[in-house]
């Protein structure tokens, strides 16, 4: 009976209904929108980086800057050196893994096929860093690295440009014009925040990097993996102190490798903080339209109450069908913004490329706190409905 009064009262009232709950609608919308997008974001950086990613620290040599959420490099030096990671490796007790690394620019084709592709230098241990497993073959070794070997491990991308679906382990790629085996083949990870592609990249043995391409002593910056249960601020001191004895000098920054390449953090903080407002402002403005209308509500169906009252309906029945259905008006605009949200969410995680999400939790939250609103709305009007003596009702009437 509750619901059909509400049905019915809906009817009668469809545009000052619609207009009372637009606000906790928009507010729903607001709220799970900037969730949802958020949750979304960070999953991708989450997947690219990989379940370590958020522990992960990187030395590079000179000065680094987040400006304006742009990583900047404003000063280089070639004073980093393989040797540096070995003593880090053997004298911070609390790093776990370490991996130096050089980025080359060698021409890389196959049979004709000539494509864009990163290069990049590394140790075994940069496979556990990074928790990027091959999905084909392995990576590479420590022999490897010892041998200077010409042995190559290709990104997702980069395997299906130049030989299609089928495993090339054992084939070879050309980096320059020097042939290097493929020894393995990477799952796929996808483009991270900083609109780096890291399944079109080639990872070849550090030694091979710097001695056989770039013939250098010096590489463009080291992975560090601290110990499980350190704390990253004190092994990042740890580190500093370290180089700084090492070198004479600080002539490097210490970074966290999320912080790095995660260059729309502030706007993505930007865009939570104003959506947290327009989402206040419009559950208030929609708290305000809920409270009018059941107020006003009251008021027109006072004949109703006074019937209901005189035919044994209690002061709590009569308080309850009023609470009711001003929690289910909230709750129908909750669902309406929550809908339109999630659609939303998911085509833009869709259409960017972070892969599939409906951003649930975000939903869920948004129409408890619509719950919440409707609840708080109702309780004057429903005290109200309820205050009324049947016999004056139908005495006026």
């Amino acid at each position: 009976m509750k619901l059909k009064s509400l049905v019915s009262y809906f009817k009668e009232n469809k545009k000052r209904l619609i207009l009372s709950i637009l606000g906790i609608a928009i507010g729903v919308f607001s709220l799970s929108l900037m969730m949802g997008i958020t949750q979304a974001m960070k999953l991708k950086v989450e997947r690219a980086i990989g379940k370590l990613g958020s522990r992960v620290l990187v030395i590079l040599p000179g000065e680094v800057k987040n400006l304006g959420g742009r990583t900047v490099q404003l000063s280089f030096y070639p004073t980093l050196k393989v040797k540096d990671a070995e003593e880090i490796k053997k004298k911070c007790p609390d790093v776990e893994e370490v991996s130096p690394y050089k980025k080359v620019s060698p021409n890389v084709h196959y049979m004709g096929k000539r494509i864009t592709a990163e290069v990049y230098g590394v140790w075994p241990s940069y496979s556990k860093i990074a928790d990027y497993k091959p999905i084909c073959g392995r990576f590479l070794s420590k022999e490897d690295n010892e041998e200077i070997a010409q042995r190559a491990v290709l990104g997702y991308e980069v395997a299906k440009k130049l030989y299609g679906e089928e495993c090339p382990v054992g084939k070879v790629i050309y980096l320059f014009n020097a042939p290097y085996r493929i020894v393995g083949v990477m799952e796929k990870r996808g483009t991270d925040l900083s609109g780096e592609n890291l399944d079109e990249r080639v990872y070849i043995p550090l030694s091979s990097a710097v001695k056989r391409i770039s013939n250098v002593d010096y590489v463009d910056g080291i992975y560090l993996l601290p110990s499980e249960g350190a704390e990253i601020e004190k092994v990042k001191r740890e580190v500093e102190e370290f180089l700084i004895k090492r070198h004479g000098k600080k002539d490097f920054s210490v970074n966290k490798f999320e912080d790095l390449i995660n260059t729309q953090k502030q706007a993505m903080e930007i865009f939570s903080k104003l959506s947290l407002i327009v989402s206040s402002i419009s559950f208030g403005v929609g708290a305000l339209g809920i409270l009018g209308v059941m107020i006003l509500s009251v008021y027109e169906r006072l004949v109703e109450i006074g019937v209901k009252r005189t035919f044994g309906a209690t002061r709590l029945e009569i308080a309850l069908q009023f609470l009711i259905e001003s929690v289910v008006l909230s709750l129908i605009g909750g669902i309406g913004g929550a809908l339109l949200s999630s659609l939303i969410v998911l085509a833009v995680s869709t259409f960017a490329g972070w892969g599939t999400f409906v951003p649930l939790r975000g939903a869920l939250i948004s129409l408890l706190l619509a719950g919440l609103v409707g609840t708080i709305s109702g309780v004057y009007p429903a005290l109200r409905a309820s205050s009324f003596d049947p016999k004056e009702i139908l005495k006026e009437t």
